[in-house]
């Protein structure tokens, strides 16, 4: 897809592919060694479906899509939409799992290198004129709606083997995380690492 997209075609879009997307909670899936990342917004429904049509921000944040311009416009970023974590180490074999925690649709893609994304407002503003590759393809861009959580990739999978990883929202390219699994050696833990040293000692 080459074509450039207005903001309120690609919060249509999004949209679209949400409604046709079986994206559940997944609350049975949740286990304590699941890695989270969240994605936030502080959308205020009355003017950012004033500016960009109904549904585009379903939650109860408070900066008005004026202010929301103004920020991007004077800093390059809206400090409020954000990944949580920006940087996050996954040891091998743990999940991940993706909540959308804002009041509008995100997405969570892998790209080789942080870049635009489907807005071209958006990446004018951001500074991300140069958009991910990644961002482009439609067909494989999955859209998170607000509240939903997915399931992410899991270390060591094809999605995220060994080395860093960069992530960013397709919509707002400024929302980013870096994700890094570690090689095994670096995994072992302090009650192993102390076990094996005693064993060294011992058998010296």
């Amino acid at each position: 897809m080459k074509q450039k997209l207005t903001f309120r075609a690609v919060i249509l879009t999004a949209l679209a592919a949400v409604a046709l997307l079986s994206l559940t909670a997944g609350a049975d899936a949740v286990q304590d060694e699941v890695k989270k990342i969240r994605l936030y917004d502080d959308c205020d429904p009355a003017t950012f479906n004033a500016a960009l049509g109904a549904g585009t921000c379903v939650g109860s944040g408070s900066t008005t899509y004026n202010q929301f311009i103004a920020e991007l416009t004077a800093t390059q970023t809206a400090t409020a939409w954000r990944n949580q974590p920006t940087t996050v180490k996954v040891n091998l074999g743990r999940p991940t799992q993706i909540e959308n925690r804002g009041g509008e649709v995100h997405t969570f893609t892998l790209v080789g290198e942080f870049g635009g994304g489907l807005v071209p407002e958006l990446n004018n503003l951001s500074g991300n004129p140069i958009v991910a590759p990644e961002c482009e393809d439609l067909g494989t861009v999955v859209f998170i709606p607000a509240g939903a959580t997915v399931q992410g990739p899991t270390a060591g999978d094809f999605q995220l083997p060994l080395g860093t990883h960069k992530f960013q929202c397709c919509i707002h390219p400024w929302m980013r995380t870096v994700i890094q699994v570690p090689a095994p050696t670096a995994q072992m833990s302090k009650p192993n690492a102390a076990a094996a040293q005693q064993a060294h000692h011992a058998h010296h």
